[in-house]
């Protein structure tokens, strides 16, 4: 079902990415991700749900050899339709649960607002594990699972009840957009901060960093936008660091 339902969106974003129209993207979670991964140049990168390839490319310019992988077969034609500079992305439908790829094959892999869509991710993070080097590390951003709640980027501030937030959560609801609705709706799963640290350290990693992308003073003092559209933490980027 979920492979069903990007495919059905897959249009959708591939417009949302292209006209810039994702304002939490372009003006936030980008920024924090690429600052997380610091230099790239000379590595092989994974970027693990890739999408139409936006970030592979960005990656790619930096200097990187970047595979980007997707369940969709919709994105990843989008994405090799698209050039990249000198060829160094290239694109692979596959499901993050079971990479086409050798053990220790990636310098790094980037995990970009992929691990909410994810009912049980606990196999795409021993792929991951299993693809990386040692040494290698994991810059993975997603739904803040403390926070998020439904609506969360139109307002809503509802606090998450801890009978719920001790247990995987699902969300469904349509991506909404700069005005665009998608076509499908789409299940964001949520875990409690403990899952996660249990689940990295039972794939092999050490969480290094932990940091939570949030507007500036002046981007919540200037643009009621924020104001309205970041009514509480929405975002957390982990670092880790495979053993």
């Amino acid at each position: 079902m979920t492979r069903e339902r990007w495919e059905a969106n897959a249009q959708y974003w591939v417009k949302i990415i292209r006209e810039r129209r994702d304002r939490y993207r372009t003006d936030l979670t980008d920024g924090a991700v690429l600052d997380a991964i610091g230099s790239c140049e000379g590595r092989r990168v994974l970027d693990a749900g890739c999408g139409e390839g936006y970030l592979a490319r960005t990656l790619a310019s930096r200097g990187a050899d970047v595979t980007g992988v997707d369940v969709s077969q919709g994105l990843i034609d989008a994405a090799s339709k698209h050039p990249s500079p000198d060829g160094a992305a290239t694109f692979t439908c596959a499901s993050v649960e079971d990479l086409p790829f050798e053990d220790a094959a990636f310098d790094l892999v980037v995990c970009n607002h992929l691990f909410s869509h994810l009912q049980d991710p606990a196999p795409a993070l021993g792929e991951f594990s299993r693809v990386l080097k040692s040494g290698g590390r994991l810059v993975l951003l997603t739904l803040h699972p403390c926070f998020y709640v439904e609506n969360s980027e139109h307002g809503a501030m509802n606090s998450v009840p801890a009978s719920q937030y001790f247990a995987s959560r699902g969300i469904d609801q349509r991506f909404l957009v700069d005005g665009l609705e998608s076509p499908s709706m789409i299940t964001s799963w949520l875990r409690p901060l403990e899952f996660y640290a249990g689940t990295l350290r039972d794939s092999g990693f050490v969480i290094a960093d932990l940091r939570e992308p949030h507007p500036t003073e002046q981007q919540m003092r200037d643009d009621p936008w924020w104001r309205k559209g970041f009514p509480t933490a929405l975002f957390m980027l982990l670092i880790a660091e495979r053993r």
